[in-house]
């Protein structure tokens, strides 16, 4: 069973002309038929962890520290925390920094929020916020995201509706 699955790998590799598999041809035509199978068979599991990473390492993604979301999915409304101890800890939305702060208690040294729509990261405070558009909510029931400035903030909000708030005004309502 195995060396079937190696060969119809191995197979497929040298369709591709893979470097490695066009080597061992060469070799596998001087040695004997076991050593054939198990030169084949190594040969396949390198040019797999050399070609295909995914299978044999899990790729590490940034994860929402509260809800566990996928950070890169949602770039646009995420935050990034950093406490006082230096710790940075990321969220998908505002709904689970807030959560997450209420429910750690944490000492906040720097938040930042990313631009809706350029993904920059800038801090909170500098940050505008719109409420209640009609911009997909991410873990809330109406949509909270942020813009770097005033003007971008206001020409979204003429084309999708909502109330522009400071990073104060929205905290004190939830």
């Amino acid at each position: 069973m195995v060396c079937n699955i190696t060969m119809i790998i191995f197979n497929e590799l040298r369709r591709r002309q893979n470097p490695l598999i066009l080597k061992a041809l060469k070799v596998r035509k001087k040695v004997k038929p076991r050593l054939k199978i198990l030169a084949v068979f190594l040969v396949t599991m390198a040019s797999l962890i050399y070609y295909v990473p995914g299978i044999f390492a899990e790729e590490v993604r940034e994860d929402c520290r509260l809800c566990g979301m996928w950070i890169d999915q949602y770039m646009h409304t995420r935050h990034a925390l950093t406490e006082a101890d230096g710790t940075q800890v990321s969220f998908c939305s505002f709904t689970c920094t807030v959560k997450y702060m209420k429910m750690h208690e944490v000492e906040v040294k720097q938040l930042k929020v990313a631009d809706y729509l350029s993904s920059e990261l800038v801090d909170v405070q500098d940050a505008f916020y719109l409420l209640e558009s009609d911009a997909p909510p991410v873990m809330s029931n109406s949509s909270i995201i942020a813009f770097a400035s005033k003007k971008t903030v206001e020409s979204f909000q003429k084309l999708h509706g909502g109330k522009v708030m400071t990073f104060d005004e929205v905290l004190a309502l939830h």
